[in-house]
């Protein structure tokens, strides 16, 4: 039982600090969160959590911003994750645990590594470019619930204002999110152990993003949005290390 109780509550710290992040920059909660939960999860409870929290935490945040919110943009992202989702599910449910582990750990890494290098796409814009990254986005979503690096990299390149940016990416994700929670729902992969853990740790998701909303104007968005990658970095790493044999 005490073995249990520290593990819930690391898992709210990780959580809340999460959805702190997730309140200033509109992205963030399963780059930090995931890789974080891993630690103390397996990767399919991990990812379960994940989803649950993220979609809830990102409905908060989209009601508040939601008149910065680039409409036709988010509509072409999530009709292209509609073509990714299915195969992301199916990774999910077939790759065992080390290698769904090892795969979370590689892309955290890579994702990391391409937003710090600040690596832009000429010309890629318009409905074409937002579903193909949907797409991709989409398959995150279903096999790591992790659907956010192809959409920041895709919406950096287009210089977006700050509040456009967080608006627009919290309200896709609140669209993907539970299109792939209720896949996987249906096909028996998250179950009520995994439900009952998520919903517990609700509180600590909308305490944090109340604090990452206080915070939104008062940090400087290119330092901050620095740092986040450099610590998903860190744990991407230590995750990859302790799964290889």
């Amino acid at each position: 039982m005490p073995g249990s109780i520290a593990v819930w509550l690391a898992s709210a710290v990780i959580v809340c600090l999460a959805a702190a992040l997730q309140g200033i920059t509109g992205f963030g909660f399963a780059m930090i969160s995931v890789p974080l939960l891993l630690l103390i999860y397996d990767p399919h409870t991990a990812v379960g959590i994940n989803i649950i929290i993220s979609f809830v935490s990102l409905s908060l945040l989209t009601l508040r911003v939601r008149k910065a919110v680039l409409r036709p943009v988010v509509k072409n992202l999530f009709l292209g994750s509609i073509l990714g989702i299915p195969l992301g599910a199916y990774v999910f449910l077939h790759f065992d645990v080390q290698q769904l582990k090892l795969i979370i750990g590689i892309v955290t890494a890579l994702c990391s590594l391409l937003l710090l290098s600040g690596m832009t796409v000429k010309n890629a814009a318009g409905c074409f470019w937002e579903r193909i990254a949907g797409s991709i986005s989409g398959f995150l979503t279903g096999s790591i619930g992790m659907p956010g690096p192809p959409i920041i990299l895709f919406l950096s390149n287009q210089q977006l204002p700050k509040d456009r940016f967080r608006a627009t990416t919290a309200a896709y994700f609140t669209l993907v999110y539970p299109s792939s929670l209720l896949l996987l729902t249906l096909l028996g992969a998250i179950d009520g152990h995994i439900t009952l853990t998520a919903v517990s740790l609700i509180p600590f998701a909308i305490l944090g993003g109340q604090v990452g909303c206080r915070l939104f104007s008062l940090v400087p968005q290119a330092q901050f949005q620095r740092s986040v990658p450099l610590l998903v970095l860190g744990t991407a790493i230590y995750i990859v290390i302790t799964t290889l044999p």
